[in-house]
C-alpha cells in the first residue's frame, strides 16, 4: 500500500462510525486494517419466479444413483458434477452454486403464489389478496444486519401474483419490512434509475436545481414536524413521531447518497432505451443491470427481485401463445409442450442470473470479488409446482455468500417430507439469519404435523452454516 493511500485511509477512520462513509472506502478501510474476508459487507439478492421449480430439473444427471433415495440427506460436491441441461448458463459459477433440495414450507399457503409466506414463514392471503402481514420476511431481517442508504430496494416485471401491472410503485404481496408494512417495488427500470442513480447522475442544471429543491423541503418539512410534534398529545405526539422517524431516515439517505456520488456514477450503468422497453425480457435484463449496480455502487445490501408473474408472456423467447399461467396448467404453447416451455424460461432465467454473478465477480474485494460476499437465492413464490403443494421447495444459491455457508459449490439434499432429518424453509432462513449475525432459534411458524410426529424445527441447518 502506498504512504499516501495510508494516510488517506487513517484520515478518514474506519473508527469513526461517520454515516457519511462510501461504501467503497470502507471496504478500503477493512482491508488496511487487515479485517477478514468474512468482516466485510455482505449483500442478497432473492429472486423470486413464478409457477414453482420442479426438483427433478435441478438434479445433476451424475448423481441420480446417489439421490434416488430420498430417505437420506445428500452432500455431494458439484465439481465434476454435470448440470442439468437448464442449469447450463451456470457452468462457469458451478464452484460458487448450491443446489438445495427437500426443504417444504407447508405451514404456507399452497396454490398460485404463497405470498409473504415464501420469505415470511406463514400462511396468508389467497389467490388474488396477499392478507395480513404477520412479521418482516427474511430478506428485511438480512437488510437490517448490513443497513446501506437503500436499505432494502425491491424491482418487479410485474405486481399481484395474477395482476397486470407493469409500470410504477407496485405491492405484489412478497415482502414485508414489518407486520402490516409491505415493502413497495419499483416496475418501471426508467423510474428506478433515477430513484436510485439520478442524483448522481444528473448532468444538466435543471435536475441539479429539482434535487437541491426537494432536499430543502424535505429539511422544512422535518422541521415543520418537529415543532409540530411538541404541540400533540401523547398518543398523537407516538403517530407523528413515526412520521418523523420516516423523513429523517429520508434525510441521512439523501446525505450519503450525496456523499457517494462520485462511486455511484462510476457504478451506474449507462442509461438505454432497455431501461424504457415494454419487452418483458428486456425490462429484467434492465432490472439484473441495476440490481449489479445498486450493490457495486453501496447503496443496498439487499436486492428482492420479482422476475415474472403468472400473467407474464415470454414472447421474445417464441413463446407468445400462453402466459406462464397457461404454461403452468400444462398447455401447449407455440407448438411446444409445458416441459419444453417452462425449460426455455428457465435457461433464460439461468442467463440472468449469470449475467448478475458475472458483474459482481468482476469487481475485485478483499482477497477476492464482490460476489464471494454475495448470495443470490432464486426460488418460487409457489415451492415446487404451478399449483404448489409445498412439500418441496427447492433453491438455487448462487456466490461464495462470505464463507458463512459451507453448502457452495455443492448438491444438498434433505430427506422427503416427515422423514427424520427432513428440513424446511423454515431451517433455512433461520439458518441464514444465524450465519448473518442474527442468532434465532427459528425462524418463522413451525410446521405443526412435523412437530407432532417429533422432526425437529429449531437451530440452524448443520449440513448448510459453517
Amino acid at each position: 500500500m502506498s504512504h499516501s493511500r495510508r494516510q488517506f485511509l487513517k484520515a478518514t477512520s474506519l473508527a469513526s462510525g461517520s454515516l457519511l462513509l462510501q461504501p467503497m472506502l470502507q471496504r478500503f478501510a477493512l482491508e488496511a486494517a487487515g479485517v477478514d474476508r468474512s468482516q466485510m459487507p455482505q449483500r442478497f439478492v432473492f429472486v423470486m419466479k413464478a409457477s414453482g421449480i420442479i426438483p427433478e430439473k435441478l438434479e445433476p444427471p451424475t448423481l441420480q444413483d446417489l439421490i434416488k433415495d430420498k430417505t437420506k440427506t445428500v452432500n455431494a460436491a458439484l465439481t465434476d458434477c454435470t448440470l442439468p441441461e437448464t442449469l447450463k448458463p451456470l457452468e462457469a459459477f458451478k464452484d460458487k452454486l448450491a443446489i438445495i433440495q427437500g426443504l417444504s414450507g407447508k405451514m404456507c399457503r399452497p396454490g398460485h403464489s404463497s405470498w409473504f409466506g415464501a420469505l415470511g414463514v406463514y400462511k396468508t392471503g389467497g389467490e388474488h389478496n396477499s392478507g395480513v402481514i404477520l412479521r418482516a420476511t427474511a430478506d428485511a431481517e438480512l437488510a437490517r444486519l448490513f443497513p446501506s442508504p437503500f436499505n432494502h430496494v425491491g424491482l418487479a416485471l410485474r405486481g399481484k401474483v395474477m395482476g397486470k401491472e407493469t409500470e410504477g410503485t407496485l405491492y405484489p404481496g412478497i415482502t414485508a419490512l414489518g407486520p402490516g408494512r409491505e415493502l413497495p417495488f419499483q416496475a418501471s427500470p426508467d423510474i428506478a434509475y433515477q430513484q436510485l442513480f439520478g442524483s448522481a447522475v444528473a448532468s444538466d442544471e435543471t435536475a441539479k436545481v429539482r434535487y437541491g429543491l426537494k432536499s430543502n423541503l424535505l429539511d422544512f418539512m422535518v422541521r415543520d414536524i418537529r415543532n409540530l410534534n411538541r404541540t400533540l398529545p401523547g398518543t398523537e405526539r407516538e403517530k407523528m413521531g413515526h412520521y418523523l422517524n420516516a423523513f429523517e431516515e429520508l434525510q441521512v439517505r439523501r446525505e450519503r447518497l450525496a456523499s457517494m456520488s462520485e462511486r455511484i456514477r462510476e457504478s451506474a450503468p449507462e442509461f438505454s432505451d432497455r431501461f424504457t422497453s415494454k419487452r418483458p425480457t428486456i425490462r429484467q435484463q434492465a432490472h439484473i443491470d441495476l440490481t449489479a449496480a445498486a450493490l457495486i455502487s453501496g447503496i443496498t445490501n439487499v436486492v428482492t427481485l420479482r422476475l415474472d408473474n403468472i400473467s407474464t408472456t415470454y414472447d421474445d423467447l417464441g413463446l407468445s401463445e400462453r402466459s406462464v399461467h397457461g404454461i403452468g396448467h400444462k398447455e401447449v404453447c407455440n407448438g411446444k409442450s409445458s416441459e419444453e416451455a417452462r425449460d426455455i424460461i428457465r435457461v433464460h432465467h439461468m442467463k440472468l442470473l449469470a449475467d448478475l454473478a458475472g458483474q459482481l465477480q468482476a469487481v475485485p474485494e478483499a482477497d477476492g470479488t464482490l460476489l464471494d460476499n454475495t448470495a443470490i437465492i432464486y426460488l418460487s413464490d409457489s415451492g415446487n409446482e404451478h399449483h404448489g403443494n409445498l412439500s418441496e421447495w427447492p433453491m438455487l444459491v448462487l456466490g461464495g455468500c462470505g464463507g458463512r455457508l459451507k453448502s457452495v459449490g455443492r448438491y444438498v439434499q434433505f430427506p422427503n417430507y416427515g422423514q427424520q432429518g427432513h428440513q424446511t424453509i423454515g431451517n433455512w432462513y433461520t439458518t441464514l439469519l444465524n450465519a448473518y449475525g442474527n442468532p434465532v432459534a427459528h425462524y418463522g411458524n413451525l410446521d405443526l404435523t412435523l412437530q407432532k410426529n417429533g422432526v425437529p424445527q429449531s437451530g440452524a441447518i448443520a449440513e448448510l452454516i459453517a
